[in-house]
């Protein structure tokens, strides 16, 4: 008889314990899941966030293309206005004309930064004045990211 009963009192005692390592393996698999899933979304954040400065820094470059594209009275002022240290180069097509500017990843001027702002210019002209028109896209990394088009209505001045 006392066999049996030191044996009963020995499976008592395995259960708890069992229940214990089964609770932290339980625990832990939770634990290792709730890690995995949070790398994850702060990874993917983080390329969100890369992607949003991109488009940031675009917009702000076709801003200032489109508003020296509204102060420029030709293709050969708008280039005046863009250029520093070489940065920018024009080429001709047919009655449209394209500048190629290019910008760093600090938007300065770069002969070979990542950013290409491309500027189109094209004029209607009038008895009354001239129809200025642009499309500006800015790539990045071969890439075009934002794009917007602008018009200017020059009179003429007797």
């Amino acid at each position: 008889m006392s066999r049996e009963g030191t044996g009963n009192r020995e499976k008592r005692r395995a259960r708890p314990a069992t229940a214990f390592y089964m609770e932290t393996l339980m625990l832990a698999a939770v634990f290792v899941t709730v890690i995995l899933v949070l790398v994850r979304v702060f990874a993917l954040s983080g390329q969100m966030s890369g992607r949003a400065r991109v488009l940031t820094c675009a917009v702000h470059l076709a801003e200032n293309a489109a508003e020296a594209a509204a102060a420029a009275q030709s293709p050969e002022a708008l280039r005046e206005i863009l250029e520093e240290n070489g940065n920018v180069r024009w080429e001709e097509n047919g009655e449209e004309g394209l500048l190629c500017a290019w910008y760093a990843d600090d938007m300065s001027p770069a002969p070979e930064g990542d950013f290409r702002v491309d500027v189109t210019w094209t004029s209607e002209e009038s008895a009354v004045g001239g129809l200025h028109r642009s499309t500006i896209t800015v790539y990045w990394a071969e890439e075009a990211v934002y794009t917007l088009k602008t018009a200017r209505w020059q009179e003429v001045t007797p």
